[in-house]
């Protein structure tokens, strides 16, 4: 990592936005998956990040850890969901599917959030999601 690339620092929140805007269309995460990747919180500090999230975060591609989402946010979520051939009839996502795959440029800016969390990077070991 360059010093051009050393973080600043990031509060929860602004990372967990960052991480969401990572995630590319017809790709989704758990709340837990967002939480392991920057290296602190759990799934509820994610979901309650997510709910403050700014407008164009695709806030959709965050899930419930079965793929469902809670039931105030489901019509909304929803047209986002069909728009990406996400949705399974019975209102949830199929998560082990379609959960995302990062490539190496994008593991490189998760461990950029991690760092400006004071999170280490992550090892070769920790990839896998």
């Amino acid at each position: 990592m360059t010093d051009a690339e050393v973080p600043s620092q990031l509060d929860y929140v602004q990372a967990v936005h960052q991480l969401a805007q990572l995630i590319p269309s017809g790709a989704v995460l758990s709340y837990g998956d967002v939480a392991e990747l920057l290296g602190s919180g759990g799934p509820r500090q994610v979901g309650k990040a997510m709910a403050t999230a700014p407008d164009g975060t695709p806030w959709w591609r965050v899930t419930r850890a079965d793929g469902g989402m809670a039931e105030p946010l489901l019509p909304r979520a929803r047209v986002h969901w069909d728009e990406e051939s996400l949705a399974r009839p019975d209102r949830r996502v199929e998560i082990k599917k379609l959960r995302w795959k990062p490539t190496e440029s994008q593991w490189h800016k998760i461990d950029i959030l991690r760092l400006s969390l004071g999170n280490p990077k992550m090892s070769a070991l920790d990839d896998e999601l």
